[in-house]
């Protein structure tokens, strides 16, 4: 019996000792207060050291969505046993409208702030429109009868219910439309609008108006006027190789992949493997638009189940697919890519983006926009077209960290594309 307790009182020593605690925080203040989307914000995590030595090692924050996450670490080399007053400010920057909510990652950290301080809200200025930011307009990547919005919904409660959109030219004609698929907009969402039996599209970059229409086309709630390039920005475009199972065995083993140009000479290629835990791989290159095949050939005999093969740019864009072959040749699927934008479009000539500007500082490369607008989604890739890192920036400024390679790099965002040099 007094061997149990002594065991017991050892085992909370040992979990009180781990669980140190060497900055309480017991309040979460974001300032400044009311929010708004004008606004850059900051968290003041306010409490208090638990003696005159100890400190915060450290902070970091990640905005995924409406959720910030604040990583914070604390240590104590030693010191009187008081508790000293300290406010530890972490910057957010500018964000989208909406509510937001706070997520403490700890390390001799303890949260003891009331759970309503884990919440703010970013107010933004007029109509839930302007919380809908249209990313891009284009092609769809495999099919030249339909047009694909892609947008971003960053309002916090407003997901305009049943929509659709319709896109016309500049004289109001109509281009094409959305049938109603989607019960609202998410925050990343891609929508495919069919091209109109009798419109003529423009070749070059025309000025048009994009209307965003809810409850089955009943109510107009949104409508834009703006420039719009129905081809990606050159000199390419993101496409995803993928392979999944779609019967009932499970395949096991790794898959070779290719990417030929309509002269048959390889572009991009790799390695896919399915697992007995993971039953879809997929790789990430760029490639400009042209006429392709995607070749692939598996590396060991049948394991069973059936894999197919294909290509997209995401879950709802989706291009041609076939089974795959253990026989010789192999499976071959072929696919136009952005067909439209083939023989050239002032897009597919642009130059280099001058808003936006690069610069490698060490190991870290900095991406800027000479203008406040956010980057959005950045990705960087190889010379083969290759994805090395990507990375989702809310602000007009972003560091990457760079790969160990050298050479010339292709670097996208939503604001425009740049060529890097690693030396």
């Amino acid at each position: 019996m007094v061997r149990s307790l002594l065991l017991a009182l050892a085992l909370l020593t040992v979990s009180f000792v781990s669980a140190q605690t060497y900055f309480y925080v017991n309040e979460i203040v974001v300032q400044p207060q009311p929010a708004t989307t004008e606004d850059d914000l900051s968290v003041d995590l306010v409490g208090g050291l638990s003696s005159t030595g100890a400190y915060v090692t450290g902070t970091s924050v990640s905005i995924t969505g409406f959720t910030v996450t604040i990583t914070i670490a604390a240590a104590d080399p030693g010191g009187l046993t008081v508790i000293v007053p300290h406010t530890e400010t972490v910057p957010l920057g500018q964000l989208p409208a909406g509510v937001y909510t706070i997520v403490l990652q700890m390390q001799g950290v303890g949260d003891f702030a009331p759970e309503p301080e884990h919440q703010f809200v970013v107010q933004g200025d007029g109509s839930p429109c302007d919380g809908l930011d249209i990313l891009s307009i284009q092609w769809h990547a495999f099919t030249d009868t339909a047009i694909v919005v892609h947008a971003q919904n960053n309002n916090g409660s407003e997901i305009f219910d049943y929509p659709n959109f319709i896109l016309f030219d500049a004289n109001g004609d109509t281009l094409a439309v959305e049938i109603v698929n989607f019960f609202g907009i998410g925050t990343d969402s891609w929508h495919v609008l069919r091209v109109h039996p009798d419109a003529t599209i423009p070749s070059a970059p025309f000025s048009g108006t994009l209307e965003l229409w809810t409850l089955f086309t009943e109510v107009l709630a949104c409508s834009w006027e703006l420039p719009v390039d129905l081809c990606p920005p050159a000199p390419c475009a993101t496409l995803t190789p993928y392979i999944t199972n779609v019967g009932g065995g499970i395949p096991i083993g790794t898959y070779t992949y290719a990417i030929m140009n309509g002269n048959f000479n390889q572009v991009a290629g790799g390695t896919l493997e399915l697992t007995s835990d993971q039953q879809y791989d997929q790789d990430t290159v760029c490639i400009e638009p042209g006429n392709y095949s995607m070749i692939l050939s598996p590396d060991q005999p049948p394991t069973g189940g059936a894999p197919v093969f294909g290509v997209s740019l995401v879950s709802n864009i989706t291009g041609p697919t076939a089974p795959v072959s253990w026989d010789i040749p192999p499976a071959l699927v072929g696919f136009a890519f952005y067909e439209p934008c083939v023989n050239g479009t002032s897009a597919i000539g642009e130059e280099d983006s001058p808003t936006l500007m690069v610069s490698v500082q060490g190991n870290e490369l900095l991406v800027r926009n000479s203008t406040t607008a956010a980057l959005g989604h950045i990705a960087l890739f190889d010379a083969q077209g290759r994805l090395l890192t990507s990375v989702y920036a809310t602000s007009a400024t972003a560091y990457l960290t760079l790969p160990c390679t050298q050479g010339l790099l292709l670097l996208r965002s939503g604001q425009g594309t740049a060529k890097v040099m690693v030396e």
